[in-house]
């Protein structure tokens, strides 16, 4: 049943499920939710007002999705008697699931072993799900398969040396997996421009700021991450570049499908790559962006995991200049409310990962200390003139903001989003009502 009702509350939302090429899938019963979905909203019964769509990020199969949109809207209810809303509320789930959480089992004594590890993933297992994801092209097999036996036959807790270097075999075998990955999505062009498996192991391997708190000292240092850190990289850009093609597919004809359906006003909100597909969403498919039947009304991005340049519409030269992918988003022919970036000191998948994934960490700062590589989850929507920053969120209580229509804000919520939960620091930590209460205050922002 594509309606769901979040445990322990009386709040309900469509679940619209899509596979890796934009297209919706049938539930189970076969019906299919989009349907059910916009039959609902056009029910002049249901008077709705406000269409609230969400999307999850990367690293999220069909239950994180549901876990995610139960705790987040779960977090609070921001509905009051009398502010002239009844929303509506419609969660994407697309197949942003990159690898398994389980560990890379050691091959006992050097080989491989037929026996499943009690808390691992075996080399045959990673193989299926890094091919389901970057392609199932023989050639590309093998060298999956090339990569991540080497990977299992090192300690995973030895530390890499600074003479470490990759072996050939698994240097080459990651540049045929680079060759059969490489996309330009407009954002931030890094493979077929340089990239060098070599470069990431080595800068993976050297101690990266082990006493700022960020992942802990020695992380980077230890040989079986730097050696898949190219693997998770390539990855990472794949990721991104199959969020931005969802948006711009499924989550276009979705929004646009919705605006057909009801007058009722409608609000975007991602965290992670989720940012990137609800932004192209609003962008519409092609190189020339083409804006929805009419704008959207406003545009909550948590975490993002998207270029902090990617909004801009005069990227600095010292970065090659032109206007950012999502430029033509933050006007207001697109977006005719606010839009709304949260960054969080805590988010360490953004802070470090981020960079680490799209150009070498650290290497291109500015003069004005802005970094050529980094995610707007760490430093907010950079690049435009008029941006506003609002005063950091807070625990407790929140008056609500003064959102200017057509303008992008800024918001340091390092108080609220903080609580770690391993490499990925406070990435995910989402499930507060200050969070829904801002998204909240947006979308009434010009009712």
């Amino acid at each position: 049943m594509s309606l769901r009702r979040i445990p322990g509350t009386e709040r309900q939302y469509f679940l619209i499920s899509y596979d890796k090429h934009g297209d919706e899938l049938p539930d189970p019963d076969g019906s299919i939710a989009s349907e059910q979905a916009l039959a609902a909203l056009a029910d002049p019964a249901a008077a709705v007002t406000d269409v609230f769509v969400l999307s999850h990020g990367w690293q999220g199969d069909y239950q994180d999705a549901i876990s995610q949109y139960d705790r987040w809207l779960g977090a609070a209810d921001p509905d009051r008697a009398g502010d002239g809303i009844r929303p509506f509320v419609i969660g994407l789930h697309w197949p942003s699931k990159a690898w398994s959480d389980r560990e890379l089992a050691s091959a006992p004594s050097g080989l491989l072993s037929d026996e499943p590890p009690v808390d691992g993933v075996t080399v045959d297992e990673a193989v299926e799900e890094y091919a389901t994801l970057l392609g199932d092209a023989p050639e590309l097999r093998a060298a999956l398969r090339t990569v991540l036996a080497h990977a299992a036959d090192v300690d995973p807790d030895q530390d890499a040396d600074p003479g470490d270097e990759l072996p050939f075999e698994v240097a080459e075998a990651y540049r045929v997996i680079a060759a059969g990955t490489a996309a330009d999505d407009g954002d931030d062009p890094l493979l077929g421009g340089g990239w060098d498996p070599d470069l990431v192991f080595a800068e993976a391997a050297t101690e990266q700021s082990g006493d700022d708190g960020l992942l802990g000292e020695g992380w980077f240092q230890k040989l079986r991450e730097a050696i898949l850190t190219p693997l998770r990289q390539l990855t990472f850009w794949h990721g991104k570049n199959q969020a931005r093609e969802f948006g711009e597919r499924g989550a276009a004809r979705l929004l646009r499908a919705i605006m057909g359906a009801s007058p009722a006003r409608v609000h975007l909100l991602g965290h992670s790559f989720g940012t990137i597909v609800v932004s192209s969403a609003v962008r519409g498919p092609g190189r020339s962006p083409v804006p929805p039947p009419r704008p959207v009304d406003s545009l909550f991005l948590v975490q993002g995991a998207v270029s902090l340049w990617a909004f801009s519409g005069a990227v600095p030269q010292s970065i090659g200049g032109g206007r950012g992918y999502l430029a033509d988003v933050a006007t207001p022919r697109f977006v005719a409310g606010p839009i709304v970036a949260t960054r969080s000191t805590w988010d360490y998948a953004v802070g470090k990962y981020y960079p680490l994934a799209v150009g070498i960490a650290g290497q291109y700062l500015l003069a004005d200390e802005l970094p050529k590589y980094g995610g707007i989850g760490t430093w907010g929507i950079q690049g435009l003139t008029d941006a506003v920053e609002l005063p950091p969120l807070e625990h407790g209580a929140r008056a609500d903001d003064a959102f200017a229509a057509a303008t992008v804000h800024n918001i340091d919520a390092s108080e609220v989003i903080s609580r770690l939960d391993g490499a990925s620091g406070a990435h995910n930590d989402l499930a507060h009502p200050e969070l829904v209460q801002l998204a909240w205050n947006a979308a009434r922002a010009i009712v």
